[in-house]
């Protein structure tokens, strides 16, 4: 579990002396962990997490630092780290997006799997511990990410996760996302959503398809998102690329708009 506190808490682990726990701290959380919270706020104690399974926890952990694996139960070896207002501010967007349930799955597991991984470096430079990562080759990444782009495009629609791609693949989930942004410029996430675009292009214009069906079929949540998405991407909405009717000036105007 990696949970992100809201206010002021006294937190004792077992074997391990206390410490505070605020807004600019996020703590980890083997299973089995024991321990107590005390709460310092008036506030009470508040905490945001999230649960990770114990598989993709050791291997966010293990493509950190591959000693982890002696030790498959307790793949979190420091009891917190050092946050700052950008990582608050990623997990706290993340999570008024699930509650709102305009996000991807895809999306979901991704920004999951980059929050934690960006938690486990900063518990291990804070403590001048450099984790053995595996070397691998600049022709072994573009692989990789060519790969990637295979599956993505295998069909654009399908519910796909990064653990799934991942074990395509055959890498980490965390090594996936790292290595793919850093070849593409790209999240997954995105990549797959310009893949839909593209497609979205071509079926609106080429086909009478109902546009909540061609939002469905293209792996979009609901009609209302897959407006919005094209809405923010295209600079026009579906509806008007479907009417046929814009001319280039009246286009570039509505781009501008």
């Amino acid at each position: 579990m990696v949970a992100f506190p809201r206010s002021e808490v006294w937190i004792e682990r077992q074997h391990d002396r206390p410490f505070v726990a605020d807004r600019r701290v996020v703590t980890l959380y083997n299973r089995g962990d024991r321990y107590r919270r005390e709460a310092i706020s008036r506030e009470g104690d508040r905490t945001d997490w999230f649960g990770v399974k114990s598989a993709l926890a050791l291997e966010i952990a293990t493509a950190l630092d591959p000693g982890v694996g002696r030790h498959a139960d307790r793949p979190f070896r420091f009891s917190h780290a050092t946050s700052d207002p950008a990582l608050y501010l990623r997990q706290q967007l993340l999570i008024r997006r699930l509650e709102s349930g305009a996000i991807d799955p895809l999306e979901v597991e991704e920004e999951v799997v980059g929050i934690v991984a960006e938690t486990l470096a900063r518990a291990y430079a804070e403590r001048g511990a450099s984790p053995a990562r595996r070397r691998f080759s600049e022709d072994e990444h573009r692989g990789l990410a060519d790969r990637s782009r295979v599956e993505l495009a295998r069909d654009i629609g399908a519910p796909l996760s990064v653990a799934e791609l991942a074990r395509q693949v055959g890498v980490s989930p965390f090594h996936l996302c790292r290595v793919f942004r850093a070849q593409t410029g790209t999240t997954l996430h995105a990549y797959r959503t310009d893949l839909r675009l593209h497609r979205a292009v071509e079926l609106l214009l080429d086909s009478c398809t109902e546009l909540s069906e061609l939002a469905f079929s293209l792996g979009f949540s609901s009609h209302s998102h897959f407006t919005e998405t094209f809405r923010k991407r295209v600079g026009v909405t579906p509806s008007a690329v479907r009417q046929r009717r814009m001319g280039p000036a009246e286009w570039t105007e509505r781009r501008r708009a």
